[in-house]
């Protein structure tokens, strides 16, 4: 019992505190741009609210996915993916949305549940115990190919909800953990070649508002509700200068000219809030959390522990580039959250559950590497 006791003590001396503490810094900076956000919005007065809540359900999972080792979950391998599958056919059969025909959520009681959100960590799981127990067999074309299916079919039936942004998001988990697997680079070219027909089939089935944000981007189509989006982002974000115009008086913030403010732009009003300063800080955050959870990524004593911690920063790192990337013009308009920012319930906590399993794989570890 005393062994037992020991053994658990020095099990949890590995959780990373820096990683948690910087989580619990963008979660905490999440609130209270998201209460100036909704400030002059009465039907979204309770964001704030429900979002610290799901930020507290969100620590006690971290810690909950932690405690359990991630090598068990290697183990549902196949069941996993298949609740992945069942998941997404839900959404598509029974899902629900304000706007037709958009069919991304799904109503259990009174809350709202996004299945796609909850794939991501899924797919980490099960796409990683795929791809390590096929370690050996990396050069075969044929195996590369049945990885790519594996996390293809999931984009799929996210694409179909229609999701385009987050089955983007699928797309470079997946590709990152093939990284981390150690793909050959002819073999990711050839699969790029043989995906051109796809990406085509894509095109002509993608809503006009899809494809309007992409040929705006690309300056081949002006589309007025993209460019209005894009435009008050930038004034916003001009407007904060180097020190913002303080919590709640964002001039496009408190006008409501800047849209979904609380979500998608919510960059935009903390830049516009707490200045260049602010904006600085919140890069400061990703790169210290990306930093540890590559640094766990390297350190890891298997394959499965490291591609789990891989496919969770790509996920991370993926995100906050495309949002932040969005907000300041660099990226197509997409609505894809800021992590741990943006208001949003399933996909807090399903950023969450990803961190739990990457403090899982430095806590569980067979033995304190030579490196620690």
């Amino acid at each position: 019992m005393i062994r037992r006791l020991q053994g658990l003590l020095t099990e949890w001396r590995r959780f990373d505190g820096g990683l948690l503490l910087g989580v619990m810094a963008l979660m905490s900076l999440g609130v209270i741009t998201i209460a100036s956000a909704v400030l002059r919005s009465p039907d979204l007065a309770d964001a704030p609210r429900r979002q610290a809540l799901y930020g507290l359900i969100g620590l006690a999972l971290i810690f909950l996915t932690s405690s359990v080792n991630y090598r068990i979950w290697g183990a549902f391998q196949r069941l996993l993916y298949v609740a992945i599958l069942i998941l997404l056919m839900l959404a598509l059969l029974a899902g629900r949305s304000q706007i037709a025909p958009v069919r991304r959520w799904l109503e259990i009681a009174s809350f709202n549940i996004q299945p796609a959100e909850l794939v991501k960590p899924l797919l980490v799981l099960s796409l990683g115990r795929f791809l390590a127990d096929r370690e050996e067999k990396l050069d075969a074309f044929r195996t590369v190919l049945l990885a790519f299916i594996y996390f293809l079919l999931p984009a799929v039936l996210i694409f179909l909800q229609p999701n385009l942004s987050t089955a983007v998001v699928i797309l470079a988990i997946g590709t990152g953990m093939l990284f981390a697997w150690g793909i050959r680079l002819r073999h990711l070219f050839a699969v790029g070649l043989m995906s051109i027909p796809l990406v085509l089939g894509a095109w002509t089935i993608m809503l006009p508002y899809m494809r309007g944000r992409l040929l705006h981007f690309l300056g081949l189509q002006p589309d007025p509700n993209t460019s209005y989006n894009l435009t008050q982002a930038l004034i916003t974000i001009g407007s904060g200068g180097l020190w913002g115009a303080g919590w709640g008086q964002s001039p496009q913030n408190v006008w409501g000219f800047l849209r979904v403010r609380h979500t998608d732009f919510i960059f935009a009003v903390l830049a516009g809030e707490f200045g260049l300063v602010g904006a600085l800080s919140v890069l400061t955050l990703y790169l210290w959390i990306l930093g540890r959870i590559f640094r766990i990524a390297w350190r890891a004593e298997d394959t499965y522990g490291r591609l789990i911690a891989v496919g969770v920063g790509t996920w991370i790192a993926f995100q906050a580039i495309v949002n932040i990337g969005m907000n300041v013009g660099l990226m197509p308009v997409a609505g894809l959250p800021l992590p741990f920012i943006s208001y949003g319930g399933s996909a807090l906590l399903s950023l969450c559950l990803g961190i739990g399993l990457v403090q899982s794989v430095r806590i569980h570890r067979m033995e304190f590497s030579m490196r620690e």
